[in-house]
Order: structure tokens, then sequence, then C-alpha cells
């Protein structure tokens, strides 16, 4: 059992087709995830469907997503609808949006992975204005994520990946013709060779329609010329894409093309140009001279202008932001208004404070007032008082006189009925008179501020 174990593995091994990676850039929300989706539906509708039920197609906020479709022949689509397909092989797919996060990509990727990889640019057709501002970030971010990888493999295989390269851009023949050698080729324009297959996908092509209006005429064609001479400096190949509902358009075609260059199958679908929706321009087939013919016949000239110059953003400007209020500093506002405060009779909160944290000091200096209010006598602030900066000196004539004006009645030996004569204002209990002190005078009695008076009429 063991031989025949050993058989059936060797066999199973030789006859499996190796698996191959996928990097698929571009911002969020433009159709990637729906565009893998797609794509799985078409290699195996069956597989399609149970991921289906898991996956909404939405963007999601994450550095590094990750995804992944079938591998198979092209040739063999009446066989993959049977529902029992199974794909020989599979495409992990790995969706970076954020060019921030392009050390995470770059830690997914082996030196040893470029051998199975391709890149797959995603534009938005929505936002014309923005598409070749984003398809030089992700050439340049290729750039460097290939050339680090590249130079950790021995210098044989570094030819042999750029080779292969070169060998699909100059060597490309359309389907049913020969390539002779004549003319040029589109290995000629071939400036950056970055060792794996680049595919540069338009998606909501259903977008173009919006680009017959009178403030977007000639976008279109400004639009597919300088998106095929960016193209050509680095061999990738251009396909417009839409995936509805009901319809799509070039699914079929860019998964054909991407087994075409993974796993060398038959390209059998010849080019579609010019196109405003299903543009399909294979690595090789385009030339600097086709590409200057092209521009040659847009409004205001070849490719001279900027892009940006021709292709001006729609959207409505962003709101003004509002003007910037400047604070006073703290410190600064407390100084300039300590005047003010000062004028309008103010003191300082740390006199509260001391108040409130000693009741003793504060009783001491009530008392210390009615000594001096009992003699006769009225106590005037000191210069030491002035100089602490305390609260300003008030009329102490009334309660000078309120105090004169009892010890008087004690005197007489008299006091109004039905009062304290401790406490102005305050009625007697029950309306008694007051308890008479030595020699039959009525005792006076000063309750300190915020001291409730006693039945024995003393304070405490």
């Amino acid at each position: 059992s063991g031989l025949w174990e050993s058989i059936l593995k060797e066999v199973d091994t030789e006859s499996r087709v190796a698996d191959k990676n996928v990097l698929l850039l571009g911002r969020a929300g433009i159709g990637k995830r729906t565009l893998v989706q797609s794509l799985l539906s078409h290699a195996c509708p069956a597989a399609a469907a149970d991921a289906g039920a898991n996956d909404d197609g939405n963007s999601r906020a994450v550095c590094l997503d990750y995804a992944y479709f079938g591998s198979r022949d092209p040739e063999h689509d009446e066989a993959a609808t049977a529902p029992d397909y199974v794909c020989p092989s599979a495409c992990s797919v790995l969706i970076l949006e954020d060019v921030r996060y392009e050390k995470v990509l770059r830690s997914r990727i082996t030196p040893d992975s470029l051998k199975h990889c391709a890149a797959v640019i995603c534009l938005d057709l929505k936002l014309p204005w923005t598409m070749i501002e984003d398809l030089r970030q992700w050439f340049e971010l290729l750039q460097r994520l290939t050339s680090e990888l590249l130079q950790l493999l021995p210098l044989g295989e570094q030819d042999q990946l750029r080779e292969k390269i070169v060998a699909a851009v100059s060597d490309y023949t359309e389907p049913g013709e020969q390539n002779d050698g004549a003319g040029e080729s589109g290995g000629a324009a071939l400036v950056y060779n970055m060792g794996i297959p680049i595919v540069v996908v338009v998606t909501r092509a259903d977008g173009a329609s919006a680009l017959e209006t009178q403030k977007t005429v000639g976008w279109s064609e400004t639009i597919e010329a300088y998106l095929r001479n960016e193209c050509l400096s680095y061999g990738a190949a251009l396909i417009y894409t839409m995936v509805q509902a009901k319809n799509t358009r070039n699914v079929d075609v860019l998964f054909t093309y991407l087994m075409h260059r993974l796993y060398g199958y038959a390209l059998k679908t010849k080019p579609v140009v010019p196109s405003r929706d299903a543009l399909f321009i294979p690595a090789g087939w385009d030339t600097q001279a086709k590409v200057d013919q092209a521009a040659a016949s847009l409004p205001g000239g070849g490719l001279e202008r900027s892009f940006e110059s021709r292709v001006i953003s729609l959207e409505p400007p962003p709101a003004t932001a509002p003007a910037v209020d400047e604070c006073e500093d703290m410190q600064h506002f407390l100084k300039r208004n300590a005047v003010v405060l000062q004028k309008l009779g103010g003191g300082p909160a740390s006199f509260a404070r001391k108040s409130q944290a000693d009741p003793a000091g504060a009783g001491a200096a009530d008392k210390a007032g009615r000594r001096d209010s009992a003699s006769g006598g009225v106590r005037r602030g000191s210069k030491s008082d002035g100089q602490m900066g305390g609260p300003p000196g008030t009329d102490n004539s009334s309660l000078h006189n309120f105090f004169q004006n009892l010890l008087t009645r004690g005197q007489s030996g008299s006091a109004p009925p039905g009062t304290n004569p401790g406490i102005p204002g305050i009625p007697n209990a029950g309306g008694a008179p007051a308890p008479a002190g030595a020699g039959g005078a009525p005792t006076v009695t000063v309750v300190p501020p915020g001291e409730n008076p006693t039945p024995n009429g003393t304070g405490k």
C-alpha cells in the first residue's frame, strides 16, 4: 500500500497546476472586490455561489484585504458551468487601497513569489481626473516593491524574469496573424521592466456615458491617449471593464488575459481600440507611433499639455473653513482684569479661602471688632492692611450705633418686649423676658455671624 500511495502522490503532484498571486491595487470604493467576485463567477460559478453568500462585495477599512478566484483553461468555459466543477488551481488576490500600507503588502510577498505573480492596477472612470495621478503612484509603488525583491534573487533568476516580460511584449502577435518581425514592436518602448506582468483595469466603464456632456467633450479620447502613453513605458495591458447586476463587460477578457500571462494559455481575443467603454489593448500591441497618432487628433494638440489641464475636476470646491478665533491667554486675561476687579470692590480669592479654611481666626477677628465697638471706638484699617490688598474698608457707623443702643437700654433696665436684645429682629421664644444678669440688667450677648443663638442666650 505504501508503494501505491507514493505513486498516486507523485502523479497528483505532477498534474497539479501551481497557484498564482495577483496584487490588486486601487483606491477605495471603485469596485475592486466586485471585480474579483465577477472573476470568480466566470471561472467557477458553483464556487462563486457559495462565496457570494458570505461576501457583500463592499469595501472594508483594512490595511490589506484578501480574496481569490479560480484558475483554469479559458477554453473550458462550458465545463465550468457544471455544478460539481472545481478549478484545478486558484489565484490569491492581495488588495491594497492606500500606499501608506506598502510595508504591510511587502511583508506578505517573498522574492520567490515574483515568479508566480501579476499586478492589476484599478482606475475609476467615474472620477476621470484622478486616473493619471493614481496610475503613477501605483507604478511607483510597484517599482519600489519589485526592485527590492528582485535584488534578493540570484542574478540568473532576475534576468529570467525580465526576459520573460520582454518576450511577452516584443513577440506579441494578434490572433490569426503571424509575426514577421517587420515594423516597430511594443518592446522598443519598454522603459521600466519590473519582472512581473502588469494590467491596468479601468473599472465602472459605464461612466463613459457621463463624458458626453458639453463640459466633457473630447474627454474619452483624451483619457484613452494618456493612459496608453503611460502604460507603454511599463509594458502594461489596458482593459476597460464594467460589472453590473445583469450586465458585465470585458470580465471574460480580463480573465483570459490573466490566464495567458500567468499560465501561458493561448490568447484568442483581439484588441479593441478605440472604444469608450470596452477598450482592450494587450501588452505588445501598442507602439509609440500609434499613441502619437491618436494624440494628434485630440482637441488642443498632442500630449504636451498636462492631463490635469485637460480633464478638470467637476466636483464642487470644498467649503471654506471658518475663520480661526484666537483666544487670549488666561494669565494675560487675569492680569489685565485685576485692576478692574479692585476698582469694583472685589477682593482676592485667597481671602475667602482663608476665612473658610480657618473659621477660628475669622471668629477671633469678629470678637476683636465687637470689643472695639463696645468701647465706643471704630477700628480703622492700618497701613499694613492696605498693603496686603484686602477688601476696601466699609462704614461701621450703623453697627456701632446698634450696639450702643443695646448698651443704653441695658443700663436703663428695659428692653422692647418680645425681642432678643442679643440678635436684632429675632423674637424671643414665647415673648418671655430676657434673663437678667448680675445687678438685674439683661445680659447682652453678641452672636458671631453664622452661629445660632441657644435658649440660654449664649452663642455656640
